[in-house]
């Protein structure tokens, strides 16, 4: 009688040359591609924004990637108590109103409201949650970095990262955080997050 299984290769006690199925392998991909199999999760590739040429804070700045201005941060000018970030057309993109509770608005993605509310400080003071686009996010200090994260169930998902360099900020934004819309929250984020006033 043929056995198409015992033929196959598969393991069984009819075909004693078929392969083993002892622990420890870990399952190969279709040779054809069309079957899907575990695998880990890639290593995001990021890309990096840098607030430099400090003049002399991160408050008067310029935000730069791959040699390209994508931000220019101004402060009191042309108004006293706003901060303004103007996109690469040199339009106002982010405005963030510097009262006792401060108030930001983003173009196009955030309606004016307190930092507070947009950046909510979490009831243990360890991580910040943020909605934008529609989606929440948690801003959680991690070492060096302060780390953008998905929120809710499964395995978090990494967006961002912000960390200190030597005279710069860095801002470093995976590919899909940059496709769903997160460049320009993410640069408000950091920017509030390195300014050194209070956001509550």
């Amino acid at each position: 009688m043929f056995n198409p299984f015992a033929q196959g290769g598969w393991p069984n006690a009819a075909n004693p040359n078929a392969g083993s199925s002892g622990s420890g392998s870990s399952p190969q991909p279709s040779i054809f591609g069309a079957l899907p199999y575990p695998s880990r999760n890639p290593t995001p590739m990021f890309m990096t924004f840098r607030f430099t040429q400090f003049s002399p804070t991160i408050m008067d700045s310029t935000v730069i990637a791959n040699s390209r201005t994508y931000f220019r941060v101004k402060t009191d000018a042309p108004t006293v108590g706003y901060t303004v970030i103007y996109n690469s057309a040199n339009q106002p993109t982010i405005v963030i109103e510097w009262l006792k509770h401060p108030v930001i608005e983003i173009r196009d993605i955030l309606s004016k409201r307190q930092t507070s509310q947009w950046l909510e400080l979490s009831a243990d003071k360890t991580y910040r949650t943020m909605t934008a686009r529609g989606k929440t996010f948690l801003w959680v200090p991690d070492g060096s970095h302060i780390s953008l994260y998905s929120a809710g169930l499964g395995a978090p998902q990494i967006y961002a990262r912000i960390a200190r360099e030597e005279g710069a900020v860095a801002l470093e934004l995976t590919s899909e955080a940059i496709q769903i819309g997160l460049l320009e929250v993410a640069v408000a984020a950091a920017l509030l997050f390195q300014c050194g006033r209070n956001i509550d």
